[in-house]
C-alpha cells in the first residue's frame, strides 16, 4: 500500500516537472509579434465590440474559432489587449492537454507510458507552436484528446457519465474548430469495425449492439448541440463552405510535411528507422495490453489522412491533423516503456535516455526554429519605419498583397495605404519626400511547388506594385521571420 502511495507521488512529481518544462517551453517565445492568421482570423473576433459580435462572425473561410474568440475575448478583458493576453488560452489548453495525455496513457497502459507520452508532447514542436499562438489548434488537440478517452472508456463500461462526458468534449472540439468532424468520423468508423469484429467472434475488441447505440445516441447529441451553437454562424458557414474546391495538384508532398510535424527528423533516413521502429513496436505493445486502442491510434492517423488525400481541397494544412498527435507519441512513449520494462538497473537507464536522447536529437532543429524564430514580425517592422521617420507629413507608408494589409494592426498611429493599383500610388506619393513600403508573405514568392498557383494569386494591381517597388525602391531592412518581412523604402 505504501509503495503505492509513494509511486504515485513520484508519478505526479515527474508530470509536474514535465509541465513546468512544457510551460516554459510554450512561455519562451510567446511576446513575439502576431502574424497573419492571428491578426486576420482571431483579433477581429477576440475584441469585437460585443460577445455577439465574437460569436456570430466566422470570416471569409472559417477564420474564426469560435471558442477560442470567447477564451480570448476573457482573457484580454483581465489582462488588457496584448500578445501574451491573446495567447495565454492556448498555453493553458496545451499545458491541459499534456496532463490529459498522461493520465489517460496511465489509466490504459501504466505510468511509465503516460509519463513518456506526456515528456515527449511537451518538447514536441509542433505542439508548442499551436499551444503558443492566438488560435484554436491547442483545444482541438486537447477536446479530440478528452473525447477520445470517453470513446474508450465508453466503449469499455457502457457507464451513462462516460458518453455524456465524451459528447460534451466533442461539443467543445468542434467548438474548437470544425476538423473535429474527422475525429468523430474515426470514432464512428472504429465503432463499426468493433461491433463488426464481435460478430465474427473477436472478443476483445467486439462492442455489442447496446454500445453500438450508445455511441451513435452521444455523436447524435454532439450533433444537435454543436449545431445549435454554432446557429449565429450556420448560414455563412454554409455560404463560405461553397469557396471550398477540389484542386488536382499531388498532395504527397504534404503528407512528407504532417510526418515531418509529428515527428520532426523523419525525412532522414536515421529518423525513418527510429521513428517506424518505435511506432510499430510501440503499436504491437499497445495491442497487446489494449487493442481498442491500438486500433483507434491507426484509424485516427490514417483514416482522416486517406480521405483528404482522396477528396482533395484546397487549404488544408498540418495542423488540421494535430488531433493525432498525442497518440502518435503515447504509442512511441510505450515502446520505449516497454524496452525499459525488458531491462534493469543501469542497462534500463541508458536504452531510455538514449531513445530520448535521439529522438530530441531528430527533433532539435524544428525546436530551435519554434523557440527562437518568430511567425511574422509586422510589429518590429511598422515600428522600424515609425524609428526612421522623420517627417510623418512627408512621407507615406503603404503595404501591399492580402497578408500586407495585416500591418494595419500595429500602425495604429498612423495611416497604412494599402493602394489597389499604381495609378493610386502614385497619385498618394506626389509630393511626399519619402515613401515606405512593407511586404511580408507575398503569395506568388511563398507557392509550393506542388501547390495551385491559382490558390496563391495577389491581386493585379497589387502585383503591379510589387514588381514597381522591387526595382525602384531600396530594401532597408529584412525581419528574418518564418514569414520573412521586408522593409522598402524611396527618396524623392
Amino acid at each position: 500500500m505504501q509503495q503505492n502511495v509513494i509511486r504515485h507521488i513520484r508519478s505526479i512529481a515527474l508530470v509536474a516537472c514535465i509541465l513546468f518544462l512544457a510551460g516554459i517551453l510554450r512561455c519562451w517565445n510567446i511576446n513575439q509579434s502576431f502574424w497573419w492568421d492571428e491578426i486576420w482570423s482571431t483579433m477581429p473576433y477576440a475584441t469585437a465590440p460585443s460577445l455577439w459580435q465574437t460569436i456570430s462572425s466566422v470570416g471569409y473561410y472559417f477564420n474564426n474559432h469560435l471558442f477560442f474568440s470567447l477564451l480570448a475575448r476573457f482573457s484580454i478583458m483581465l489582462l488588457g489587449e496584448n500578445e501574451i493576453a491573446a495567447r495565454l488560452p492556448a498555453v493553458i489548453m496545451g499545458l491541459a492537454g499534456i496532463a490529459a495525455l498522461f493520465f489517460i496513457g496511465k489509466k490504459f497502459l501504466g505510468t511509465s507510458s503516460g509519463v513518456l507520452g506526456a515528456l515527449l508532447l511537451a518538447i514536441s514542436a509542433f505542439h508548442i507552436d499551436h499551444s503558443s499562438e492566438a488560435r484554436g489548434y491547442a483545444g482541438l488537440a486537447l477536446f479530440s484528446l478528452l473525447s477520445s478517452y470517453y470513446f474508450l472508456d465508453g466503449l469499455l463500461t457502457n457507464r451513462i457519465i462516460a458518453w455524456r462526458l465524451f459528447s460534451l468534449f466533442t461539443i467543445l472540439g468542434f467548438y474548437a474548430h470544425p476538423f473535429m468532424l474527422a475525429v468523430c468520423l474515426s470514432q464512428f468508423f472504429c465503432t463499426v469495425l468493433f461491433f463488426a469484429a464481435g460478430k465474427a467472434g473477436l472478443q476483445r475488441i467486439e462492442v455489442t449492439f447496446t454500445v453500438f447505440k450508445s455511441v451513435l445516441f452521444s455523436l447524435l447529441s454532439a450533433a444537435v448541440i454543436t449545431l445549435i451553437l454554432y446557429a449565429p454562424v450556420i448560414s455563412t458557414f454554409m455560404h463560405n463552405l461553397k469557396k471550398v474546391r477540389i484542386v488536382s495538384v499531388t498532395r504527397w508532398p504534404f503528407l512528407m510535411s504532417l510526418l515531418s510535424a509529428w515527428c520532426p527528423g523523419i525525412e532522414n533516413p536515421v529518423g525513418i528507422l527510429v521513428y517506424g521502429a518505435l511506432f510499430c513496436w510501440g503499436i504491437i505493445i499497445i495491442g497487446r495490453q489494449n487493442p481498442r486502442l491500438a486500433i483507434y491510434t491507426v484509424v485516427l492517423s490514417v483514416v482522416p489522412l486517406v480521405l483528404y488525400l482522396l477528396l482533395n481541397p484546397m487549404f488544408v494544412f498540418e495542423r488540421y491533423f494535430i488531433f493525432a498527435l498525442p497518440f502518435i507519441l503515447l504509442v512511441i512513449g510505450s515502446a520505449i516503456a516497454a524496452l525499459a520494462e525488458r531491462l534493469s538497473g543501469i542497462y534500463r537507464i541508458g536504452a531510455v535516455s538514449l531513445c530520448l536522447l535521439t529522438l530530441f536529437y531528430l527533433q532539435w532543429p524544428s525546436l530551435h526554429t519554434i523557440l527562437t524564430q518568430d511567425r511574422q514580425d509586422y510589429r518590429d517592422a511598422v515600428q522600424f519605419v515609425e524609428q526612421h521617420m522623420t517627417d510623418e507629413s512627408a512621407e507615406l507608408v503603404f503595404s501591399i498583397g492580402y497578408a500586407g494589409e495585416h500591418f494595419r494592426y500595429y500602425a495604429r498611429k498612423r495611416q497604412m495605404f494599402v493602394p489597389e493599383s499604381l495609378a493610386e500610388l502614385e497619385k498618394q506619393s506626389a509630393g511626399r519626400k519619402r515613401i515606405w513600403c512593407l511586404i511580408t508573405a507575398w503569395l506568388p514568392a511563398i507557392c509550393p511547388a506542388h501547390e495551385d498557383r491559382a490558390l496563391y494569386a495577389e491581386k493585379t494591381g497589387q502585383v503591379e506594385i510589387y514588381d514597381y517597388v522591387k526595382t525602384h525602391f531600396k530594401r532597408e531592412k529584412v525581419f528574418s521571420s518564418r514569414y520573412p518581412v521586408e522593409v522598402y523604402c524611396r527618396e524623392q
